[in-house]
This record gives C-alpha cells, structure tokens and sequence, in this order.
C-alpha cells in the first residue's frame, strides 16, 4: 500500500472517530522542495466553508514520507478549527481574527487522546 493511500485512509478513520462526517481529505500536491532558507512554510491548511483539509504528507526538505503519528496530529489540528472556529475579538483597540488561542489548543488535546484510544490509530503512537 502507498503511502499515499495510507494516510488517506487513516483521515477518513479519523473523520469517523471524531464525527466529522463532512469533512474530507487530499494531500498536498507541492512541486519542489523547500528552500533552506525558507522560514515559514505550510505544512497544512483547511477551508471552512467546503470542508476540505489538506495536508502536506512529505517532509518539506528532502520529499520522503512523514511518520503517521505526525500526520495524524496535523489531522487533529486541523479538525479542531472546524471543532472550534476562529473568532473577531477587540484587543487594543483592533479587530483581530483568533484562530489559535487556549480552548483551541485544548479541543486539539482531546483530539489526540481520542486517536491514540482507537484501537486501529493507537499503534501509531507507540
């Protein structure tokens, strides 16, 4: 089995664990590795309006296979945004737009926890 196919199917177990039956999965498509002196760069991202997550599944560098137990947290952290969306708050005089703040970090824990207790993910983490 490709790598490939594995960690789309791992997604759709996690999307049933978790009860996102409307989201869906795709692998990111990226042309050529990353620069060394890139800084930042996506590792994964999600729209909230169609349901799509998609993921980076290579290492960003040399192109080979991520570890599934990596995936499958990106996997969790991108569910939580749908979990717990982002929010317009005043801070200093401003609007900002919070996408990542504590009750997000902990609906991403629960997520994790819930993975690792599935008998078939679990075994990723060990």
């Amino acid at each position: 089995m490709s790598h490939n196919i594995l960690i789309t199917n791992l997604a759709n177990h996690v999307f049933k664990i978790l009860k996102q039956s409307k989201l869906f999965f795709r692998p990111m498509q990226r042309q050529k590795p990353v620069p060394k002196s890139a800084r930042n760069f996506r590792l994964a991202y999600t729209n909230l309006k169609t349901g799509l997550i998609c993921i980076d599944i290579l290492t960003p560098r040399k192109r080979q296979p991520k570890k599934p137990s990596a995936v499958l947290r990106i996997i969790a952290h991108e569910i939580a945004h749908h979990q717990k969306p982002p929010y317009k708050q005043r801070f200093r005089g401003r609007i900002i737009n919070r996408q990542h703040y504590p009750k997000f970090y902990k609906q991403v824990n629960k997520n994790i926890e819930k993975i690792k207790k599935d008998s078939l993910l679990g075994q990723y983490f060990k």
